[in-house]
This record gives structure tokens, sequence and C-alpha cells, in this order.
């Protein structure tokens, strides 16, 4: 392709980034065929406006193109302006002409009887055209060529084909694909060196105050944070939603306020993942958090270093390491609320469609990567990315992915990953690996009775039981060997017990009876198992209680393989 200086759009106004950057390799001669891809669904700015990625696309970047064309499966074919339609006809028709076929009168819907059409057209010569097919994934989804239907077949051959024809590329003719989601398009597209990716990126707090700023000399409201708050608290959001939320306000009369902000926010976030993610307003800090204690000051530690920008200070991820009931997700809660970041719950993202697993990964990460200073919690990790499954793949590829953005330093201090397991066991090491979990912090029982008397005060506290209990230690003697979460049981059964009787205090006598009534977890082999995984990922001596820091290598080894003998865990 020989590109001109004449047939790029002569405005001298100021346009993105993303388009700068197509422009630029189309001139360059890179390609013609471009994947839009990210956050196409947003406004654009453009000459002091805010509009629609096609009018920014007919006004901004393809401008010089006598026709420029916009198709999908929904409303087939359209044109930027109606005489393009005729000089759409004519063109083709010469060539209809030319190759003794008969004239084309009707444009058809289905894009595997358009597209040739459509190649006629692009090669029909001295032709400027520019086609832009919309949601692209609707005309070559994902998926092994061999599974798709016929016509899928024949869409994916022909935009492969367009992407190397001589003729087209020697011609002044371009065209743009577009989808949301890049994982949903057949890999051979987004794959080939021929289609050149250009991703909208997500505005950040720059792009939000500029459309807020906009918006208010066009509109005033009422708004309680000023504009640069308003910017500040709205990551993770398109111009469009905060377009929405003036308008909304504007309706409705009523101010915006940071809680109403928050809680569209949390409710936009968590509709645009479908569910996949949850974001997590954590209630308490670490103060709220029995015992512990060396395990709260290295997480204060790292809280701090977050909110006081030093990022070389702040581990890439911190992996909680332990058995069942010793606190794992109250304290990722705690750790949360304390560096002040946004905090992502990540759930099930794994789907049994193929390509399906893959694009709610790229959701994920895109609104991860808009949010900025993020936390991202994984519980049970080893379930959520330990192992592989059979799928043809699907599984090594998405751990590649996400092993790949949690080694990405850049992140270090914006984005850290906090996952807890209790079979360390079952994940990759190179996941476990420092880099990607600088602190592998381990978490066990309470092993002495003053911190199980701390655990107890700080349950009665958390869970708002009126209590009347100046000396635990009864309490405290006979509940050697139980879990955080095995004392938060007696807690509240002694707050029923003593409902029972019609008291508003509970007394000792309510936590004996308690302790009496109340069976702890018996499987105290798989306990101690998990305690010594714990032992075996730690990252820092000093974590460890006292029975653990003798150990050495060989014997933990040994106790392990023990274990896992007499539990049949191979």
């Amino acid at each position: 392709m020989e590109p001109l200086t004449t047939q790029v759009p002569v405005a001298t106004a100021v346009i993105p980034a993303w388009a700068e950057e197509l422009r630029g390799r189309y001139l360059a001669g890179e390609a013609i065929q471009f994947l839009l891809h990210g956050n196409v669904h947003d406004l654009v700015p453009f000459e002091g406006e805010f509009i629609t990625l096609r009018e920014f696309l007919v006004r901004g970047l393809l401008n010089t193109k006598d026709v420029i064309l916009f198709y999908d499966a929904s409303e087939g074919l359209s044109f930027a302006r109606p005489e393009m339609k005729e000089r759409f006809f004519k063109a083709l028709n010469v060539r209809m002409a030319v190759l003794g076929e008969l004239p084309v009168t009707q444009i058809p819907q289905e894009p595997s009887e358009l597209l040739p059409i459509l190649e006629d057209f692009l090669l029909t010569p001295g032709v400027r055209a520019a086609l832009v097919l919309d949601f692209v994934e609707s005309i070559v989804p994902t998926g092994d060529v061999g599974f798709l239907s016929r016509s899928d077949r024949a869409n994916l051959i022909t935009l492969q084909r367009w992407a190397k024809e001589p003729a087209l590329l020697a011609s002044d003719n371009v065209v743009v694909l577009v989808t949301e989601n890049i994982a949903d398009v057949n890999k051979r597209i987004t794959q080939s060196p021929q289609v050149v990716p250009v991703g909208i990126p997500m505005p950040d707090e720059v792009d939000r105050l500029a459309l807020i700023e906009h918006r208010l000399k066009a509109h005033p409201i009422a708004l309680e944070l000023t504009p640069q708050q308003l910017a500040r608290t709205t990551s993770g959001l398109r111009r469009i939603q905060l377009d929405n939320l003036f308008r909304q306000a504007r309706k409705s009369g009523v101010p915006v306020t940071f809680e109403l902000v928050s809680a569209k926010r949390k409710e936009i976030i968590e509709t645009e993942c479908f569910g996949l993610v949850e974001l997590v307003d954590s209630r308490h800090g670490l103060d709220a958090v029995g015992g512990m204690e060396g395990v709260k000051e290295v997480l204060m530690l790292a809280a701090s270093a977050i909110r006081e920008g030093k990022s070389r200070h702040v581990p890439m991820g911190i992996m909680l390491v332990g058995p069942m009931g010793t606190g794992k997700s109250f304290l990722a809660e705690a750790f949360a609320k304390e560096s002040g970041l946004t905090c992502l719950a990540l759930k099930n993202f794994r789907e049994k469609w193929v390509g399906s697993t893959e694009g709610n990964l790229e959701k994920i990460l895109g609104i991860v990567r808009a949010l900025g200073n993020v936390m991202i919690i994984v519980d049970e990790v080893d379930r959520a990315l330990g192992g592989e499954d059979g799928d043809s793949g699907t599984s090594s590829r998405v751990f590649a992915k996400i092993k790949a953005f949690m080694a990405d330093t850049s992140q270090r201090g914006k984005v850290l990953w906090l996952v807890m397991t209790n079979r360390p066991d079952k994940l990759d090491i190179d996941l476990k690996r420092p880099g990607r979990f600088d602190q592998k912090i381990p978490l066990f029982f309470p092993k002495t009775s003053e911190e199980r008397e701390r655990i107890f005060r700080a349950l009665l506290h958390k869970n708002r039981v009126e209590a009347d209990l100046p000396d635990l230690s009864e309490a405290v003697a006979a509940t050697e060997g139980y879990s955080g979460a095995e004392l938060e049981a007696i807690v509240l059964l002694a707050d029923q017990v003593a409902g029972l009787r019609g008291a508003t205090l509970v007394t000792a006598v309510d936590v004996q009876a308690a302790v009496e009534d109340f069976i702890p977890n018996r499987n105290r082999r798989m306990i101690e198992y998990m305690e010594l995984l714990a032992v075996f990922e730690c990252s820092s001596r000093r974590l460890l209680p006292e029975v653990f820091r003798s150990l050495t290598n060989e014997e933990l080894q040994e106790r392990l393989n023990e274990l896992e003998a007499e539990l049949g865990i191979g």
C-alpha cells in the first residue's frame, strides 16, 4: 500500500492518542485492516464536544473518504451520509458491468452474503472508502475453525483474505473492525500480523474531569463534591456512565453526594463485569482482628506504604495461607480497609463455552486497569487458579495471562493481589514465586491462651454481644486447639443461651454452657496438614509460632509425607 498524505484527514483538531496511533500506522502502510477494541461504546472527546465513536470516525478520522459504510448483524449496512449510498451503488455496478455480472440493487443482511459484495466494491478502481464492521465478534466469533458454522468460516476466510489482498493493500481503502472484548473475536483475526489491534482505554481521572467540567458548564447541577473529587471517586466508569449520572441528577433534582456516587459506581462496575466481581466495602480495620499481632504488623506496614505512595515497599501480591476457620477472609477485608485501595473480590469467571472464560478475564482485567489503585481479592485461589481442567488449553492460556499480569512490575503499588488458600500445594509453583507473591503469610489456630482471650474479646465486639466477662480463663482453657471460627460459634451460641434465660448480658455461665454444647472440627489430621503447608509456604520466619520455628525442612517434609499417606492425599 502506498499511502498519500492527501488521503488522510486534514482536520487540525486534537484527537485521542488511540486514534492518532491508528492514523499513524495506516499512513506508515502497516495494514488496511485495524481492530478497535476496549472502550468502544463510550463518548469520544472531539472539537470541544463528546460524541459517539461512530460519529468520531466519520468526523475526525475517516472524513476524507468518499464513502463510509457501517455494518452490524442487527442493523445491516448503513452509510455515514445519504449521498454515500448513491456513490456506493454507482461504483459497485461499474465493477459488476466490467465483470459481466448483473447490477446489484439489493443489499443482503447476512454477512456471508454481504461481504463478497463489499469486496467487489472495495476492489473497484478509484474507490476511496472506509468500512466499519461493528460487533465483529458476531461475524467472526471465537472458537476452533472446525466448530464454526459454514457461514462463519466463510466470513473468517474473507476477512483474512482482505488483510493481505495485494489489490486492496494498494487501494485507498481502510477496514475497521470494532469489538468491546478482543477475546470474543476469532484468534485467526486477532493474532494475524496483517490486522493491527488498537485499544481504546477507559478514561483516566483527567479525562473524567474534562467531561465533568464540560457538563457542569452546560447544565449546572447540585453537587456536594468538587469536580476534582468527583473525577477521583468515579474511577472505573466510562464517560457515558458519568453522563447518565448527570442526566439523572438533573431530572430528579437530587444532589450528587459521595454516597450516591459510591453506590452507583458499585452497581455499574458489578454489572459491567456480569457479576464476575464484587466491590468490597469493608467496615472494619485491623484493630477489629483479635490476636495475630505479627501478621497485623506486617500488613499495617504494607498498608502504610500504599497510602504514602512508597510503591517499592508494596508487595506485588500477598498470599494468606492456613486452615479453614483462621480468619483469612476477615483479615483480607480488614487489610483492604487499612490500605484505602478499591477492593474487588474475584468470583468464578470460568465458563464451559469456548472463549467465554478468556473473554471474562479480559473484561475483569480491563476494569482493574481502569480503576487504577485496586486490590484484587481471590478466595480459595487453589480452586480459581489451580490446575488445568482438560479444556483444550483454555486453563493454560488463562493461567498464563493472569501470571503475566501479576508479574507486571509497572503495577506495583497500583494493583495488589490478595489471595487466600488452605491448599497451596495445589497451586503452580511459578505462581507462588516472589515477584508475584512477595509475602506469603501463614495463619494458624490460636496457640496460646492469651491469643484465644484476645480473639474472644474481639469477637464479642464484632458481633455486638453485650457481656459481663471479667474473667475468661475457664473458657480459654476449655477451647485449646479451637479455630477462630469455632470461637465465634461459641460466642454466638453463648448469646443464644443468655437470650433463652431472658438475660441481656452474656456471663461466664453462658459461655461455659456454649463450650460444653459445641462440638469442634474432629478432623485434626487434616488441620495439622494444612497448618504444616502454611509453614512450608511461609516467607518470613518471624511470622511462625514458636512451635514451628525450629522445624528443619527435612522434618517438615517428612511429617507432610506421613500425613499425606494417612489422609490419602496424592
